[in-house]
């Protein structure tokens, strides 16, 4: 009896597993949802820097997202959400045709991104903006290559 209620209860654990999956369609809004969350908080830092008296609380906190969400992007890309179909993304085939290409950007925006939170996080202003620069480099030459236009 034991070893049938140990079974019963692996295979519900697998179904609510399967159930839980998310479609390809949840994937690319999800994904969708985490870009507009970067980009919001790096539009917020880019104003505060262009108002010629950055806002160290809210630039911190933009860093703080973009840091965040920065080492899940390779996990936001998986087979079967790429351009095309039904699904509306501007994700470019080249994402799971030149894989390592685009670990290669998404590590170097990583690095930018904790590179921006830390400047940010020290209160050093100048500091955090120049990082911030280098971070939107690291967002431009990714959407070149890996991004279609809108």
């Amino acid at each position: 009896m034991r070893k049938f209620s140990m079974m019963v209860g692996a295979l519900a654990l697998g179904v609510a597993v399967v159930a839980q999956a998310a479609t390809p369609q949840q994937v690319v809004e999800t994904r969708q949802k985490n870009f507009k969350a970067m980009g919001k908080a790096m539009k917020g830092a880019g104003d505060s820097f262009k108002s010629g008296t950055p806002d160290a609380a809210l630039i911190k906190a933009s860093a703080a997202t973009v840091a965040g969400n920065a080492g899940q992007i390779e996990k936001w890309f998986p087979a079967g959400t790429a351009l095309g179909g039904a699904i509306k993304t501007s994700a470019k085939p080249e994402i799971w045709t030149d894989k390592a290409g685009f670990t290669k950007a998404a590590a170097d925006f990583s690095v930018a991104a904790k590179g921006f939170k830390v400047a940010a996080d020290s209160g050093n202003m100048e500091a955090a903006g120049k990082a911030m620069g280098a971070l939107g480099s690291t967002c431009k030459g990714c959407h070149e290559k890996f991004k279609a236009k809108d």
